[in-house]
């Protein structure tokens, strides 16, 4: 089960798990689109860049379920750093969010273990959108409890 925390400025989550595969395996589940969209049925698109500089974005189709006033849910960014299999950081633009060109930045550690990988996601700048902030808390850990179950099942 995923460990999650955040501070009361809402700043900064801090989410972590255990996953049992090495961290080259899950570094493929974070990076490589295909992995990506069969592990997340419900994304429409992603795209991934693999170095420093390059895009990423994704995008799910809410039109039955409107959210928070739109009905194409689009986060994307920058690759602001990237250490394969070990380093993923990138900025984070949500359209949902109060201010669209808030920018936040996501950080994933991943630290080899004897019986796999340990995962440490960091999304930081958030105090501006606390609302967003409280639903990345409860969302974080969802992501990481999925990426565990689709890492260790293939």
């Amino acid at each position: 089960m995923p460990i999650s925390a955040i501070p009361p400025d809402h700043d900064v989550i801090v989410c972590e798990i255990d996953i049992a595969a090495p961290p080259e395996r899950v570094f493929k589940a974070l990076t490589d689109p295909e992995e990506i969209m069969r592990r997340s049925p419900m994304l429409d698109f992603y795209e991934m860049g693999s170095s420093r500089g390059g895009r990423w974005a994704l995008e799910i189709n809410c039109e039955q379920h409107p959210y928070h006033g739109v009905t194409r849910i689009r986060h994307e960014g920058e690759i602001l750093e990237i250490d394969p299999p070990r380093l993923l950081v990138y900025s984070w633009f949500a359209n949902f969010h109060k201010n669209p060109k808030h920018r936040s930045v996501v950080r994933w550690d991943l630290t080899p273990t004897k019986d796999g990988t340990h995962i440490k996601v960091t999304h930081s700048g958030l105090a501006a959108e606390p609302e967003a902030s409280k639903e990345y808390a409860g969302g974080w850990p969802g992501v990481l409890d999925e990426l565990k179950q689709f890492v260790e099942a293939h």
